[in-house]
């Protein structure tokens, strides 16, 4: 018997990552944040991310994927000018009402498509789970010798599949090889960007109940996805977690690359 539909079957579906999506997400919530809560040990790696580069940015930043700008914002005292880029609309709506600065600004683009920036106009450039579309393009805006960073999503492989081996259908399963560190460095290999180093990175956290991956199934979908869910398949959804959980919730392994690199000069 099948517990759950693929989740594309779901009326309503709009693929996850894709503008049809981030534009949808933009509308409803107007921001890039989880609405499901997770219990975690000691600082996230997306802390992590955020020291390292505290400790580092200086002069002009661009913040490639910004969102709603409230993680670019926090650089404003520490920089000359801090620019977040996004190719969703809504998302820098928001940033431009709620996380403008005197020198903090928000700008609309794609990535693919080039980016408005004269060369060697940045200091430093990364991006907080952004494209990798973007790396050649680094290679021309920031300046010589100045730094790019990046915090990717990682591959399953052995780890990160926790979600679907207990929700078959609603999450992917667990992976095998490395298609998205192949992808990033696919890429690298062709930016122009020196002294490259990758790193994968791991974190273990615990939902704490079936609500919370309700939350992470309908994450940027729309009533008619959401109210299906409820009513067709939130009993199953609740029985699994009970059937996966331990004393602090369902243990889920979170799999980052974490990336730094030099534009030669």
């Amino acid at each position: 018997m099948t517990l759950f539909p693929n989740i594309d079957r779901i009326p309503g579906y709009v693929p996850m990552q894709s503008k049809p999506w981030f534009d949808q997400l933009a509308a409803m919530t107007g921001k890039y944040a989880f609405p499901w809560r997770e219990i975690a040990d000691g600082e996230r790696i997306t802390g992590k991310f955020a020291a390292r580069l505290r400790s580092r940015l200086r002069g002009r930043v661009l913040d490639v994927g910004c969102g709603h700008g409230e993680f670019t914002v926090q650089w404003a005292g520490q920089c000359d000018e801090v620019v977040g880029y996004d190719m969703t609309e809504g998302f820098i709506g928001t940033a431009r009402r709620d996380y403008a600065r005197d020198n903090v600004r928000y700008v609309v683009g794609f990535t693919h498509d080039g980016m408005p920036f004269p060369d060697g106009y940045f200091d430093f450039a990364y991006t907080n789970k952004g494209p990798t579309s973007w790396y050649r393009e680094a290679a021309r805006i920031v300046k010589p010798g100045g730094a790019v960073f990046a915090l990717h999503p990682g591959d399953s492989g052995d780890a990160g599949g926790e979600l679907g081996l207990a929700f078959p259908g609603l999450f992917p399963p667990p992976g095998s090889g490395t298609p998205i560190l192949d992808r990033i460095r696919e890429r690298l290999n062709t930016s122009g960007l020196v002294d490259i180093t990758l790193t994968r990175l791991a974190e273990t956290v615990w939902l704490p109940s079936a609500e919370d991956v309700f939350e992470m199934v309908c994450f940027g979908q729309n009533g008619t996805f959401r109210q299906y869910v409820r009513d067709n398949l939130y009993k199953p959804i609740a029985e699994r977690f009970e059937a996966f959980r331990e004393e602090r919730g369902l243990r889920i392994t979170h799999v980052c690359y974490g990336l730094e690199a030099k534009v030669p000069g």
